[in-house]
């Protein structure tokens, strides 16, 4: 073999290895951003059970209200998709407040929901309101 045929393996090599493109600081950038997404999400807790919300004319928006209690038509209390004890609704309620400090509580009731049932339930969590509670309904249609 000549030292011309080397020369030109050599530069032909070296032409394929210049055309491929180097994918490790791309995916190095993409597993950063995805972990600042995750780290940085915040997840809401649904309360796990089906209300028939009322329907209001008048609404406003609740601002970061993401602590969402539901009271269903037997008076029943749920929060993150379990039945739960209006004297354990505070320690519940605390425990959410630490997670999400700016977090608002949200109460979604059903049509048939006894009042006394709501009013109970916004009195036990009163303590760590740090704004008025939103009740959750339907706009009119």
């Amino acid at each position: 073999m000549s030292m011309r045929d080397q020369a030109s393996r050599s530069s032909q090599a070296s032409q394929q290895d210049g055309s491929q493109i180097d994918l490790t600081p791309m995916l190095d950038v993409v597993f950063i951003m995805l972990i600042f997404f995750i780290v940085t999400s915040s997840f809401v807790k649904e309360p796990g059970v089906e209300i028939f919300k009322p329907q209001a004319t008048t609404t406003e928006v609740c601002a970061r209200g993401t602590i969402i209690f539901a009271v269903d038509e037997r008076g029943d209390i749920y929060y993150n998709k379990n039945k739960l004890p209006l004297d354990k609704a505070l320690r519940t309620a605390e425990a959410a407040k630490k997670e999400a400090p700016q977090a608002n509580i949200v109460v979604q009731v059903d049509r048939e929901t006894p009042a006394f049932a709501v009013e109970e339930l916004i009195d036990t969590v009163r303590p760590v309101l740090t704004a008025p509670p939103c009740i959750s309904t339907d706009d009119e249609a």
